[in-house]
């Protein structure tokens, strides 16, 4: 249950940063401070717990679930951390100062235990005596916990999770007795302390199509936009204190849903964004440049004034672009965009041009460049233009199919700002209802790292530790709490500079998801793994003919695909709109054939891109590579259009018209600008050994991890004391 007035003072409250800046007392001071050494001390052991980890997880004891029916100690009534909400009007609760309780991911049957999850329950078994020694100056009077990027999370004094009929049907666990669902990655205090301040605008298409259902065959009968806005109102609720953000919705036309600003994600603004998303209604095209000229002068107008007003207007720090569409631009289709395509350009480069000239704009206010992260959602949205944003704006790519989470999704983007938080200090969390039943609280938490690999990168992520304050004390012990929320906010604004090396993002997007190599402009190049040279000239445009003639005429022929590092090290000298291969569909055969070698292509070959159609069918009887990705990214197309394309010349010898001068050499020398997975083994090998799963885990029979779960109980009966009157 909420507690509307204690809310509605710290968003009151919350405006003293509109106000000349306050000393604060010593006493004050140390108060906080208090809370901070918790933070710090159990965040030394958690570390220490990782490194040390294997021979622990091997003597693992059971940990109690918060879900189980028979909690032990946790049947005593306790007074130290107050009335619970669960149980309203009466004294005290249940709850066991001796061990910690573990809850474990979403959809987590406890008698399926992946190792991952073993691992992380039995890494921070021993963590109960930290847990009671690391007191602040409050006393015990709210949660200490730890939570891992598996969704593990161990929480003290151990206390019963809510259950049963007090819990709404959508938010259940089956497999743990109607036990209330809960993913740490989610709230505000995890999401604050791995991704830190920043500055967010969600870009969503609301055209028409969102209204089509996709999840039919899966018993879900809800229409995209329906599943998207419910993603959207969680989403909402993972910002901090430190953040700020607004949304953009798109389609024929264009609209930002609150003011023309970006606001701190404080309580009545989150609520407030949220009112307007439950308005909209989806109708309309899909006009990309329009969604994205309206965030980008979000985050320009927001650095403007900041810079010059010095108006609390943006975090200063990260700036990130979350963009979900489900269809094609209109740059793409025979739809009317609100802005023209030059002559000459097609609608992909007009898109990835009008972001560059955006981005070019943001950096001249003083920014930092945005990075991009781009969903396609459903089996039919367009993947090329999203991708490619996506890769030339650091950021990633990702398809959100029926019966995926879109919000564990669209989420994720916190993982990359994460990779770079190494040596980050204590964060605070933004104000919020505990999910436990404390009532408003708020977080000090500190994201944990595993050691650093053998290659001298930063270790990954392991979790978030957390120790929570309830709002009250704070108010009994500094009346003019105002101060405090505002000592809140400059202690969580900590921006550390994320600078991610060749082989950071791609190993962070994985092999679905990466990005092709960013070659400098040369006339030719020769990649030594398959000991040929290519050209890929900007200019002429040609149809397929011309552009075959065109490389007959110089000794070569249009470029082929052997193997997958061809497509590869092809997709980095494509062009972003395609370019002509040879590879034409022979009628008389009804194969797709490679016009120099003459062998056949199957229409079922991975080179095709996921939404082709490769059947033949006139006039796409011709086919183009583009730089959608480094494996997929041939399609069909009609041999008519003019464009560009890629000369292959068999070495070793130069082709005419090509110098050493003029030519890159990919080669072992050769020095990545976006390194390819193939080439990030060394470190993609070192962060899994720094974060690997214990050995042991593996063998640990689910009832030493966990253990056994007695019948379900009610709330009532887990959680409240036993002469509580209901």
């Amino acid at each position: 249950m909420g507690r509307p007035d204690a809310r509605y003072a710290c968003a009151v409250a919350l405006l003293i940063l509109l106000q000349p800046r306050v000393v604060l007392g010593d006493a004050l001071d140390d108060l906080i401070g208090s809370v901070e050494d918790v933070v710090n001390q159990v965040a030394d052991r958690a570390t220490e717990a990782f490194r040390t980890r294997f021979p622990a997880v091997a003597a693992c004891e059971c940990s109690r679930h918060a879900c189980d029916g028979d909690l032990g100690a946790s049947s005593t009534c306790r007074q130290e951390l107050g009335d619970s909400e669960l149980c309203p009007g009466c004294t005290g609760q249940k709850i066991d100062f001796n061990n910690s309780f573990v809850l474990t991911p979403p959809s987590t049957d406890p008698n399926r235990l992946e190792p991952g999850v073993k691992d992380s329950i039995c890494t921070f078994r021993g963590m109960d005596d930290v847990f009671a020694e690391a007191k602040d100056e409050f006393g015990i009077r709210a949660w200490t916990y730890i939570a891992t990027t598996d969704g593990v999370m161990r929480t003290w004094p151990g206390h019963a999770m809510e259950r049963g009929d007090d819990v709404p049907s959508g938010e259940r666990e089956e497999e743990l007795g109607n036990c209330k669902s809960y993913d740490p990655r989610l709230r505000p205090w995890y999401v604050a302390a791995t991704s830190g301040p920043k500055d967010v605008v969600l870009v969503i298409d609301t055209s028409g199509s969102m209204l089509t259902a996709d999840g039919e065959l899966f018993g879900d009968f809800r229409s995209r936009w329906q599943i998207t806005k419910e993603a959207i109102l969680a989403l909402l609720g993972t910002f901090g204190i430190s953040d700020y953000i607004n949304l953009v919705e798109f389609n024929s036309k264009v609209k930002v849903l609150v003011a023309d600003n970006l606001f701190q994600a404080r309580e009545q603004e989150i609520a407030l964004l949220r009112d307007e998303v439950g308005n909209i209604e989806p109708l309309g095209g899909t006009d990309f440049r329009l969604g994205m000229e309206a965030g980008f002068d979000l985050l320009i107008n927001a650095t403007r004034r900041s810079v010059e007003d010095e108006e609390p207007t943006s975090s200063r720090c990260q700036k990130v672009i979350l963009f979900l569409t489900d269809g094609e631009d209109c740059t793409t289709t025979d739809s009317k965009c609100s802005m023209p395509v030059a002559e000459n350009e097609t609608g992909v480069d007009s898109v990835l041009q009008f972001i560059e000239k955006k981005q070019t704009e943001l950096e001249a206010v003083g920014s930092q460049r945005a990075h991009l992260f781009t969903f396609s959602f459903g089996f039919e949205a367009d993947d090329e233009i999203p991708k490619e944003m996506a890769c030339a704006n650091e950021g990633a790519w990702s398809r959100i199919l029926p019966g995926d989470d879109p919000l564990v999704k669209m989420n994720a983007y916190t993982s990359y700002l994460a990779s770079r938080r190494g040596q980050s200090d204590v964060i605070w969390s933004r104000t919020y209802d505990d999910a436990f039943g404390l009532g408003t609280v708020v977080t000090a938490a500190k994201p944990v790292y595993s050691p650093m690999t053998s290659t001298g990168e930063q270790g990954g992520l392991i979790g978030v530790v957390g120790h929570d304050v309830r709002i009250e004390d704070f108010n009994k012990r500094a009346p003019g709490f105002q101060v405090v929320i505002g000592r809140f906010i400059s202690r969580g604004v900590q921006c550390i500079p994320i600078e991610f090396s060749g082989c950071d993002l791609q190993l962070l997007r994985g092999e679905d998801a990466q990005c092709p190599e960013i070659y400098d402009d040369a006339k030719c190049y020769f990649f030594e793994a398959t000991g040929d040279y290519y050209m890929s000239p900007e200019a002429p445009l040609l149809d397929f003919s011309g552009a075959e003639a065109y490389c007959k005429e110089r000794g070569g022929f249009l470029a082929e695909i052997e193997e997958e590092l061809e497509e590869n090290l092809l997709s980095g000298i494509a062009s972003n709109a395609g370019s002509w291969l040879g590879l034409t569909y022979s009628d008389e055969v009804s194969e797709w054939i490679w016009t120099n070698s003459g062998r056949v292509e199957s229409d079922r070959s991975d080179v095709w891109t996921v939404l082709s159609n490769p059947t033949g069918r006139a006039p796409m009887t011709c086919a183009t590579i583009d730089r959608r990705g480094i494996l997929r990214n041939v399609r069909p197309e009609d041999c008519d259009v003019k464009t560009r394309f890629i000369c292959e010349f068999v070495g070793p010898n130069l082709p005419t018209g090509c110098t050493e001068n003029d030519t890159i050499r990919v080669n072992d020398e050769y020095e990545y600008n976006v390194r390819p997975l193939s080439t990030c083994r060394p470190e993609e090998e070192s962060l899994r050994d720094a974060t690997a799963v214990s050995p042991a885990a593996k063998n640990l029979t689910n009832e030493i991890v966990i253990c056994p779960l007695a019948e379900p109980k009610s709330t009532a009966e887990v959680r409240c004391c036993d002469d509580c009157k209901l």
